[in-house]
């Protein structure tokens, strides 16, 4: 069991605790509804997994081990247990990626789908690379209409949405960029103006999409 779950831990990029809560929770559920009672399915000290199903006769509570050697359907139960895992691996990405809503990023677009959204290559997390999707209606319409804005380019993108979401039953991160949006604009000033942007706040005001820009409330914070 040690080695399955060091397997599952670099697999699924979770800690030990984190494998060993999600394989309690998939026995305990699997055995519950095979037995028709309460089974608990707890790891021990020695971290052998222990599956203990309570029935109650009588007004009295009674208790048995189940074994698993003896056990049918592993099939089925590694499918449930690679799902769950696959499940807590996406929600434990959307929580480290939602940090970085709202920032800036720069990405290259390598695809555009049938409904003409952009797929782009960029990362999110320094040093991770993975690929977001820009809405057609989240791009301007200059830039849709002029040949600059294909595949290959590279361009700003704000941050927009991180999500779990199922595609096709399996559980994925999507991750939503955009090129309309004020914080786009004050993302840029900030990076053009480099460390002299720590001493002010920078708001757009109006976003003219493909024009000028408005911006105002620079100031300088005093220390």
């Amino acid at each position: 069991m040690q080695e399955t779950i060091s397997l599952f831990t670099e697999k699924y990029g979770l800690t030990r605790s984190e494998v060993t809560v999600e394989i309690e929770k998939v026995f305990s559920e699997i055995f519950s509804r095979r037995y028709g009672c309460m089974v608990m399915a707890v790891f021990q000290k020695d971290m052998q997994l222990e599956v203990v199903a309570y029935n109650e006769a009588g007004g009295i509570v009674q208790q048995r081990i189940i074994d698993l050697n003896n056990i049918r359907g592993w099939n089925t139960i590694k499918k449930h247990l690679e799902k769950s895992l696959l499940k807590a691996s996406v929600l434990k990405q959307t929580r480290e990626y939602k940090y970085y809503e709202k920032e800036l990023r720069w990405g290259e677009i390598i695809a555009i789908d049938a409904e003409r959204n952009y797929h782009v290559e960029l990362e999110v997390i320094p040093g991770e690379t993975m690929t977001a999707v820009c809405p057609l209606n989240r791009v301007g319409l200059h830039e849709r209409s002029c040949g600059n804005f294909s595949i290959g380019e590279k361009r700003a993108f704000h941050v927009r949405r991180v999500d779990p979401v199922f595609l096709n039953g399996t559980p994925r991160l999507k991750v939503v960029v955009d090129r309309v949006s004020k914080t786009l604009v004050e993302g840029l000033l900030k990076e053009q103006l480099g460390y002299s942007a720590e001493k002010m706040i920078i708001r757009c005001t109006r976003r003219f999409v493909g024009q000028k820009s408005q911006t105002s409330g620079l100031r300088e914070i005093c220390s």
